[in-house]
């Protein structure tokens, strides 16, 4: 493996690109992360190119230093773009940012990361069910996405096309861009386990459970909500409940340190980065596990719960916990090992590396 390699890492959404970075670090091999802090939640980055405000005179400014910091980089090995809105600003720098980064450097690759038109044209209608509808009604409140323009549809095709290879993370973004001549093996989530300590999952006089605020249609927040009153009605003596988010990092992990069960999301197929955090602390996790997406990792089994978008049934995920609370301490073990085996950031790291540095297709 090739240690002097330049590897730059464009935008990042939830930390994957900071746990990548940590990762590759271990490996020995150094990466700059290039980002605008992924909103409120004030990611760090290397280079820096956020831009507050949504005034004409902050998108201006946005798009500029974007397209200013697109053309400073040069003679990188590897580009990792981390989704395709990074560079989709309403058509500016779109295409032109891409094909400068192209020329620029030896080898670009896309991240099928998070929602993006082959996501809401591709995956909408391969999947069995998704946040499309939920995160239109509830989080958007309008009748389509913005991923779903020409303008947007055109970008995301001509970088697929054009780039070294798209990356998925998950079953979702994999089954999105099934078919493409240029679709690599899906890699997992990584997470950066030093910093997200194990402890011991002792459930007190009650059972906490616990599920954050963010984004609440996409994620189905609102079966969870249902779900929740008829638990808690069920069961007050011996349940918690928490629904909360959008909060300093230090709440949040308070809430999450006392929780015994984190729910991640109900209208994903897979795990997203909160659960996979959840996994590391030694939580319980509930959350996305289909059968597709652990055939996508190959894996056979997951210590994380499934559940459906459907009321009953994560009533009945929940009540099953309540009612084996004494189970509770070794699935919050078999979560971190699980983490530590699968999600572990120098285990990914190495297979980006492979997939960055070799030919392979899927």
């Amino acid at each position: 493996m090739k240690k002097d390699i330049k590897i730059l890492l464009l935008g990042d959404f939830s930390g994957f690109h900071k746990n990548l970075k940590s990762g590759l670090h271990k490996l020995g091999v150094e990466s700059i992360i290039v980002g605008n802090g992924d909103g409120w939640k004030k990611i760090q980055s290397d280079i820096d190119i956020s831009v507050e405000g949504n005034s004409i005179l902050s998108k201006i400014k946005r798009r500029l230093l974007l397209f200013k910091t697109i053309l400073d980089i040069k003679d990188y090995d590897i580009v990792q773009i981390m989704n395709v809105n990074i560079l989709g600003l309403n058509k500016f720098p779109g295409k032109l940012a891409f094909k400068i980064l192209k020329k620029n450097n030896k080898k670009v690759f896309l991240l099928a990361a998070g929602s993006d038109s082959y996501f809401w044209l591709y995956g909408r209608k391969r999947l069995k069910y998704g946040p499309f509808d939920d995160f239109l009604k509830y989080d958007l409140k309008k009748a389509t996405d913005r991923n779903e323009t020409e303008a947007m549809v055109s970008l995301n095709k001509y970088m697929a096309d054009n780039c070294d290879g798209i990356i998925p993370i998950m079953h979702e973004y994999e089954i999105s861009y099934k078919g493409h001549s240029n679709l690599k093996k899906t890699i997992p989530i990584p997470i950066d386990l030093s910093e997200n300590k194990y402890s011991e999952n002792n459930v007190g006089e009650k059972i906490v459970v616990f599920h954050g605020l963010n984004r609440p249609g996409f994620k189905g927040t609102h079966y969870i909500k249902e779900a929740f009153n008829i638990i808690g009605e069920k069961y007050p003596n011996d349940v918690e409940l928490i629904i909360d988010g959008k909060m300093p990092i230090e709440e949040y992990l308070k809430i999450i340190n006392k929780s015994n069960v984190v729910i991640d999301q109900v209208n994903s197929h897979s795990l997203g980065v909160n659960g996979v955090i959840a996994l590391a602390l030694g939580k319980v996790v509930i959350g996305g596990a289909e059968s597709e997406s652990l055939e996508s990792f190959c894996l056979s089994e997951t210590p994380v719960i499934n559940i459906k978008p459907n009321v009953e049934d994560i009533v009945s995920k929940i009540e099953s916990l309540i009612l084996n609370r004494h189970k509770v301490k070794a699935i919050g073990l078999d979560s971190r090992r699980f983490a530590e085996s699968f999600h572990d950031d120098k285990v990914v790291a190495s297979q980006f590396l492979n997939v960055w540095c070799t030919n392979d297709k899927k």
